[in-house]
């Protein structure tokens, strides 16, 4: 299995909400100890059942915990909200958690912390919907909702790169890829686990939350509700379905230092244009009108990390970019002392 642990997308806002839902996730764990360690001490009674799918039934305790009051076991509203917060065990925790801090906290930041929560819990609800369709064995975990996060970063990052490591005979291998291969990859493992019967991994749950995740990714998109920086290019613009050539004010009209800026040409039209009256009504009076220089553009210089040595206009102060030598992604400086 490849584990990611860092992908290179740079962030234009907190990814705050997706904090908040880890916290979450882990609160609700620390709540499941005590179920964990009531199951623990039981055992499961099974037994044949002609009417099972799988042809048998199983006999677990239900102590009257967190988990069995909300974990996913047929139709009922606590189940499809409930599920996707519990977890079985360390592992399936800490497993989820990694996928969930990388791909959601860069989606997160592209969506916004008022957007994120509400498509998080709606992925995560398709993949209950999803999971009930298919199976009728309970079911609890995360892995939906988050899969519906990595489908979002596919479609508005498919050629940033993503770095994993697996192990290979007890040695530790670290490689780096494109989005688009290490996921597509992923989704594989799911469609094969799913026709293979699952094994106790409730693969129909993440196929779910993956396709809506990525479909609302489209809506997105296509509806102009989020929009591509210059910079990167999202699935749609790599597929040919729609123009890289987006409007510069389109593109930039979320960006804090692009509203400043043009705050700041529109203070510079007003006071040039009182200054030409002034100079106008020199001109009238027979006075030798005054002339202004405009001053010349600052021009940032600053360092990436790889060492190359970056000057750019200071119009382009705040925005983001790509070194020259490596290709990161980097922000300008948008101010004197961020500067070299």
């Amino acid at each position: 299995m490849f584990v990611p642990y860092e992908v290179d997308v740079a962030f234009n806002h907190r990814p705050v909400m997706n904090w908040v839902i880890v916290a979450g996730i882990i609160v609700v764990f620390c709540l499941q100890l005590y179920d964990h360690s009531f199951y623990s001490g039981q055992q499961v009674t099974i037994t044949a059942d002609p009417n099972s799918e799988s042809g048998f039934s199983f006999e677990v305790p239900k102590p009257k915990g967190v988990t069995w009051r909300w974990l996913l076991d047929g139709w009922g509203l606590k189940g499809f909200f409930g599920h996707m917060w519990l977890h079985a065990g360390v592992l399936h925790l800490v497993g989820n958690l990694i996928f969930l801090w990388l791909f959601g906290n860069a989606v997160c930041s592209k969506l916004g912390n008022v957007l994120y929560a509400p498509i998080y819990i709606l992925c995560g609800l398709a993949a209950a919907f999803s999971y009930l369709l298919f199976c009728d064995v309970p079911m609890l975990g995360a892995s939906g909702a988050i899969n519906g996060m990595v489908g979002m970063y596919l479609v508005f990052f498919p050629e940033n790169s993503i770095s994993c490591f697996f192990i290979f005979f007890y040695r530790p291998y670290w490689f780096t890829v494109r989005s688009f291969w290490m996921i597509l990859l992923w989704f594989v493992f799911d469609m094969w686990g799913a026709l293979d019967g699952g094994g106790g991994v409730a693969y129909v749950a993440h196929i779910g939350g993956f396709a809506t995740g990525f479909a609302l990714a489209i809506l997105l998109l296509r509806t102009k509700v989020i929009v591509m920086e210059k910079d990167e290019k999202s699935l749609l613009q790599l597929l040919g379905f729609e123009k890289d050539d987006i409007p510069a004010e389109q593109e930039q009209r979320r960006d804090l230092a692009y509203w400043q800026q043009k705050w700041g040409d529109t203070a510079g039209e007003k006071t040039e244009g009182v200054r030409q009256i002034k100079q106008d009504k020199l001109t009238e009076s027979g006075a030798m009108p005054f002339v202004v220089q405009k001053p010349e553009e600052r021009v940032i210089r600053f360092r990436c990390r790889c060492g190359q040595r970056v000057i750019i206009a200071g119009k382009y102060a705040g925005l983001m970019g790509r070194c020259p030598k490596c290709s990161a992604r980097l922000r300008i400086p948008s101010q004197l002392n961020e500067a070299e």
